[in-house]
């Protein structure tokens, strides 16, 4: 399982993508050069760039409450929060508001456009396909702070968040009270925070320290569950369903309201 490019997840790789394949056939799709009208591969950026600027409105909007005890948290868009269709609402149409003025722009904006998005569509897609089929919680077995065995691929019928972490990381450090008190008010969900390379000391230390209540702590002094699913960096959370299959998977910190919107698809 890839879960980015380096340290780029793979949902911000499909849209540079798609971008990418966007430009390419503005490029191919030659419109006449009129003073005083953009270029279309110009026109076709702002579209993308209204688009997640709106995406992201949307999805503050959506989980207020949350966002409202973490203002800071609404600029953490690594969160995740985009919500697609009024993203895509606010690209194409601003789009199509400008071509009304620039009759000569349209051909090469709509074809950039729609390869753009059906780039974008289809990678998303079809990797999201691929990841559900093959990705299964790791059938091997981690030892919790109390010393009792845990099978990771027992889901017992529940739906299960894997959370990878090291208390050497930043951005997991930032995110453990949120997955906490998720912990806490999800007790239908079963959360593993399966520690990463430390020893049990550096890990008790750690849940100390920040004063956090965690259930299911889980020593993986091997990080042999990052082997198996083939994760590269921390933190990456991943949400399984009752039956183990993979739902989404997220590399980086996530926000309350990150968090609760991937919850919400189990």
């Amino acid at each position: 399982m890839i879960s980015s490019v380096g340290p780029v997840p793979l949902a911000v790789v499909w849209v540079l993508v798609g971008l990418a394949i966007a430009m390419l056939v503005a490029s191919v799709v030659r419109a006449p050069t009129i003073e005083g009208v953009p270029r279309p591969r110009s026109l076709v950026v702002d579209m993308l760039l209204l688009g997640l600027l709106a995406g992201r409105a949307a999805f503050v909007i959506w989980h207020l409450g949350d966002y409202a005890q973490d203002p800071w948290g609404v600029l953490r868009i690594g969160d995740g929060g985009f919500l697609v269709w009024p993203a895509m609402v606010a690209g194409l149409g601003w789009g199509a508001w400008r071509l009304r003025r620039w009759p000569s722009l349209r051909r090469p904006v709509v074809a950039a456009a729609l390869a753009g998005v059906l780039s974008w569509a289809v990678l998303s897609a079809g990797v999201g396909w691929l990841q559900q089929s093959r990705v299964t919680l790791p059938a091997i077995s981690l030892t919790s702070l109390q010393g009792e065995p845990i099978a990771l691929a027992d889901t017992q019928g529940t739906p299960v968040v894997v959370n990878l972490w090291a208390s050497w990381c930043g951005p997991c450090r930032r995110e453990m009270p949120v997955l906490a008190r998720a912990q806490q008010r999800h007790p239908d969900i079963r959360f593993l925070f399966v520690n990463q390379g430390e020893t049990r000391e550096e890990v008790e230390g750690f849940i100390a320290a920040e004063q956090l209540t965690l259930d299911n702590v889980l020593l993986d002094e091997a990080a042999l569950t990052a082997e198996r699913l083939q994760v590269h960096a921390y933190p990456t959370t991943l949400f399984f369903d009752g039956q183990g299959r993979l739902q989404q998977i997220h590399l980086g910190e996530l926000s309350a309201a990150g968090l609760q919107s991937k919850l919400d698809s189990l």
